[in-house]
């Protein structure tokens, strides 16, 4: 048999690349089925991998194979680290699968940009701000304005899933990538957002329920509306309860007024009295009326000051201890071309079909855009074609 040819890789990249995914050279080499010494000789300069090989190292450490052929490493965009965390969780360094998934967020939003120049097109910006001194009931108005959706509309959806899909539709309408992951721990993320235009980057857990994911893109949505009025909230990272922080604070009300617009919801509460009291079935069934989680209707009326702070404080530790936050099982799970786009959005799939089409993209790096092989390319189109589907989480 000949010999594969090596791989023209620049030996510091592939040390570079490893360190900033977190693993310690043996257990990369153990996750790539290598043996140590082999990765130990190819970051010394001393053998080369193979294409598949360092194809392989990539798939592992987050990075296209690409960025290995690289004269020195590039240099990483460090975005906001305020993630939203279930309530009474303190904040840790985060997890490898943490880093990898906003690398992995920040490669496809740099790849959007790069197609789009290649392309000769501009990508659509927003211009839409907001400043933390307005009423949020205002910017919260303005959100559900510029996202074009009626409380008509959000009480009409057949299900919380089917909400999940229009408040992102609407969304990456306006411009903003929308990814979701399944590798972090839902102790450690419920989401987090790049806020740089343009194409600012909304990145959700999937392992949180469709009530839980949509509070989070209007949680993010408002910190994008709040950088582009001149609000960065990357500054936070080393404050320890993201909850108690100002422009988290400022966030959460401007989502929950975006949500639950005070006129509408107390008119639709009127017919969920023991809502009041916090009647746990009470919530629920309002929940599932107005598709929002029972945590964000209770923190709500707590703002609207219709319940007291210890009800809603009380009612959430109590919650720590229930499954009202994970998705329910399916037992399978739904075909690969609907877990791609779930996982990486319409736009953005689209976006790379087109440009593969347009022969911008090649067959040898559309997989690593949207990890998957070629040979579910046209399964992949045939479902964009086909219109949005029920959430298919990754």
């Amino acid at each position: 048999m000949p010999r594969s040819i090596p791989a023209l890789v620049t030996p510091a990249l592939l040390s570079w690349a490893r360190e900033r995914a977190g693993l310690k050279l043996e257990a990369a080499a153990e996750r790539a089925g290598f043996h140590p010494t082999t990765l130990e000789e190819w970051e010394a300069g001393h053998e080369a991998p193979t294409i598949a090989q360092a194809r392989k190292l990539g798939e592992i450490y987050k990075r296209p194979l690409a960025v290995f052929f690289l004269p020195e490493p590039p240099r990483d965009f460090d975005p906001q680290r305020e993630f939203r965390r279930l309530p009474g969780l303190t904040l840790e360094d985060e997890s490898t699968e943490l880093r990898n998934a906003l690398r992995q967020a920040l490669y496809r939003r740099q790849a959007a940009l790069d197609i789009y120049e290649q392309l000769g097109e501009h990508p659509p910006r927003l211009t839409a701000t907001a400043h933390p001194q307005e009423d949020p009931e205002e910017v919260g108005a303005r959100i559900r304005r510029l996202l074009n959706i009626s409380w008509e509309t959000q009480v009409g959806w057949s299900s919380a899933s089917a909400a999940l899909n229009e408040w992102r539709a609407a969304i990456e309408s306006l411009g903003i990538l929308v990814f979701q992951t399944s590798d972090v721990s839902l102790s450690e993320m419920r989401g987090t957002s790049i806020t740089r235009p343009p194409l600012p980057v909304i990145l959700l857990n999937s392992s949180d329920a469709a009530h839980g994911r949509i509070f989070t893109m209007l949680h993010e949505f408002a910190h994008i509306l709040l950088a582009n009025g001149g609000h960065d909230t990357s500054s936070m990272a080393s404050r320890p309860k993201p909850e108690d922080q100002l422009l988290e604070r400022i966030s959460n009300r401007f989502a929950s007024a975006a949500l639950l617009p005070r006129t509408e919801f107390l008119s639709e509460l009127s017919q969920y009295p023991g809502a009041l009291i916090g009647d746990d079935d009470s919530l629920r069934r309002i929940a599932n009326r107005i598709k929002a989680s029972p945590e964000a209707i209770l923190r709500r009326l707590v703002s609207l000051q219709r319940v007291p702070n210890s009800l809603y404080r009380a009612k959430r530790n109590r919650w720590q201890t229930r499954n009202w936050y994970a998705p329910a099982s399916t037992g399978g799970g739904p075909p690969i071309e609907m877990r791609v786009i779930a996982t990486a959005g319409r736009p953005f799939v689209s976006l790379i079909l087109d440009a593969y089409n347009r022969h911008v993209v090649s067959s040898a790096d559309l997989p690593d855009y949207l990890g998957v092989q070629l040979k579910y390319v046209d399964r992949i189109a045939r479902q964009l074609a086909a219109g949005p589907a029920p959430d298919a989480s990754a």
